[in-house]
């Protein structure tokens, strides 16, 4: 499950285990409710599956619930899991699997409460993430298409994705770039990625237009090679948003 990947994300900050007091034997974030016989602070999280209209990706919404007798300690776990998680079109670069990739993560709520039962305050926050389930969307061996949303204004230089193992060994030859707002001044380009290295197989969206296919000399990828893509080029006027990045593939 993805949530996995985020608490495994979270458990590796060492401000945030310092401000929990965590140990290799207490991480101290749990699921729903804590264990009998926990101390504060803490963290409760929880998990709600939302629908999505697209097509490539999943969505999840995830709630943190910071609790400590301070305020002071409650509120400042709260705000380091928000500078965390509250990347929007940056997360794709912190969070990884083998089975889930996160594309994209904001923080669209929370709440400030005290329990005046137990006297401790909770200072809660809530995220939604778009992810995609790579395994399922790395081979299709009906369409033979790979599409990757690039989310946001195109940077130069951006890794659009990046960590991506095929589980059987394929050969691209087309490149599609396809922009919600179209760049002007100057091209886009991507190039492909493999092991982190760039492989000189530039696509291109000229100045002015939102799609366009490539015609790429062929790349192979092996099972143990790591496939990504990275931005080499932007509009210089206008520098191109949004949209999704296609590739073709045998």
């Amino acid at each position: 499950m993805i949530e996995l990947d985020v608490i495994s994300y979270l458990n590796n900050d060492s401000t945030l285990d310092t401000l929990l007091g965590a140990t290799g034997a207490d991480t101290k974030i749990y699921p729903v409710q804590m264990p009998h016989g926990a101390t504060e602070p803490f963290i409760i999280y929880t998990t709600n599956a939302i629908g999505s209209l697209e097509e490539n990706l999943s969505e999840l919404s995830m709630s943190f619930n910071c609790i400590d007798s301070s305020f002071s300690t409650a509120k400042s776990i709260r705000d380091r899991i928000a500078f965390l998680l509250d990347r929007q079109d940056q997360i794709q670069n912190l969070i990884t699997s083998t089975e889930y990739y996160i594309y994209w993560c904001k923080k669209v709520g929370g709440s400030v409460f005290k329990d005046p039962d137990l006297d401790y305050f909770h200072c809660a926050t809530i995220f939604d993430f778009k992810y995609a389930e790579v395994a399922r969307r790395a081979i299709d061996v009906i369409n033979k298409f790979l599409t990757i949303p690039a989310f946001g204004t195109f940077v130069d230089e951006k890794i659009i994705f990046n960590g991506l193992y095929f589980p059987a060994s394929i050969t691209i030859k087309k490149v599609a770039i396809h922009a919600d707002v179209a760049p002007t001044g100057a091209n886009v380009t991507v190039d492909l990625l493999k092991n982190d290295v760039e492989q000189t197989r530039i696509a291109t969206l000229t100045a002015g237009s939102r799609d366009e296919l490539t015609d790429i000399t062929d790349i192979s990828y092996g099972t143990a090679d790591k496939f990504g893509i990275v931005i080499k080029s932007i509009g210089t006027t206008e520098p191109g948003e949004g949209g999704t990045i296609e590739i073709q593939y045998q």
